[in-house]
């Protein structure tokens, strides 16, 4: 009998939704393939927009993780509730959940009682996710893998409390991304030591122990109970632009756009860039940002400080070359920002925009 055309009379009862399973099963054509990745993919893309300008509209804040099942009588429900509280009252920055249930309520009920902004990106689900009453704003995803890109996207700090299988798959994914140097060193809290202190004499006794892993990488976490410690290593962070995506460029590829030109010398006999001539140049250079509208600048992070000075001896090389003056200041020693402007208009040229371009080009590669 062709399997094809089974019956299966208890799933049909159960899910009424579902396709009648004796009817024959079509096989789909090389286009109807193409048609339904192309839609998959362009609900993929809306989420990640829609994430990323929810994000923007909050450049301060901590992201925390934990079990979506203890309740508010439990102890590890209490400390998110009253760390998220300090960070609202003492930084002022905004608290970001999954916008659950368990540890999400926690952190977002402090963060609402201090009175920043209290966020959740909730995911949709066949049984719909209970969402948590404490947030003042909050965006709803399909997707898990974008939700999580989202919750790591841009915080100052990531706080894990205990957890199950979600949390673990958060925290192994995030520190991953950080040995990888695919995301920048950001601090890494793990809070409940009776909890963490296990994991990390698993990391030590089956990992470590057997090479999977290097000393180093158990440095990538800190596991304190201490609200005050948790508040001095969030204070000391600095402020994230994002994950920076430098997509991948052939090693023997040749410089395009502003990259192809050369800086021209300014006696300061020219005006400075008009706002429009501004964002237009602006477009075609990476995440810099305009100051004051006399300068452009961006920071480099780096995960350690001998890779940042390589990186600040080859912008100075590109700047002796250009014969252009770019202010760089190395902060926490592997934070390299770099501003530029022209000194003789008080302004800026395309000259500007020419050295961010090269300077792209030159982390790109």
């Amino acid at each position: 009998m062709n399997p094809s055309h089974i019956e299966n009379t208890e799933s049909k009862q159960n899910h009424p939704n579902l396709p009648d399973k004796r009817l024959p099963i079509k096989t789909l054509t090389r286009q109807e393939l193409h048609d339904a990745a192309n839609a998959r993919i362009s609900v993929i893309a809306e989420e990640f927009t829609q994430g990323f300008d929810f994000l923007g509209k909050y450049p301060k804040s901590v992201t925390f993780f934990g079990s979506a099942r203890f309740e508010e009588t439990n102890g590890y429900y209490k400390k998110a509730r009253e760390v998220a509280g300090r960070i609202g009252e003492e930084l002022g920055y905004s608290i970001l959940t999954g916008g659950g249930p368990g540890i999400m309520e926690g952190a977002n009920r402090g963060a609402f009682e201090s009175g920043v902004e209290s966020l959740g990106l909730t995911i949709e689900l066949p049984a719909h996710q209970i969402t948590n009453q404490y947030l003042t704003d909050s965006l709803e995803l399909y997707y898990f893998f974008t939700r999580k890109v989202c919750l790591s996207f841009s915080a100052e700090a990531y706080i894990f409390f205990p957890g199950g299988l979600g949390t673990l798959d958060e925290f192994y994914e995030i520190i991953t991304l950080v040995q990888t140097h695919k995301i920048e060193r950001v601090p890494i809290i793990l809070v409940g030591s009776d909890f963490w202190n296990k994991v990390d004499d698993m990391m030590r006794t089956e990992m470590l122990s057997r090479g999977t892993i290097d000393p180093e990488d158990l440095k990538l976490y800190t596991i304190t109970d201490n609200d005050d410690e948790i508040i001095d290593i969030i204070k000391k962070s600095p402020v994230r632009n994002g994950i920076e995506f430098q997509r991948p460029v052939p090693k023997n590829s040749k410089p395009t756009g502003l990259a192809k030109k050369n800086c021209i010398p300014c006696e300061g006999d020219t005006d400075p860039l008009q706002k429009n001539e501004t964002d237009e140049l602006l477009s075609e250079v990476h995440n810099w940002s305009i100051i004051d509208d006399k300068k452009i600048e961006k920071v480099f992070d780096f995960p350690d400080f001998n890779i940042a000075m390589a990186f600040v001896n080859d912008v100075a090389n590109i700047a002796k070359t250009e014969n252009h003056h770019p202010d760089i200041n190395l902060i926490q020693y592997k934070h390299v920002k770099i501003t530029l402007s022209t000194h003789a208009i008080h302004g800026l040229s395309e000259n500007d925009f020419i050295m961010a371009a090269k300077i792209d080009e030159l982390r790109r590669g």
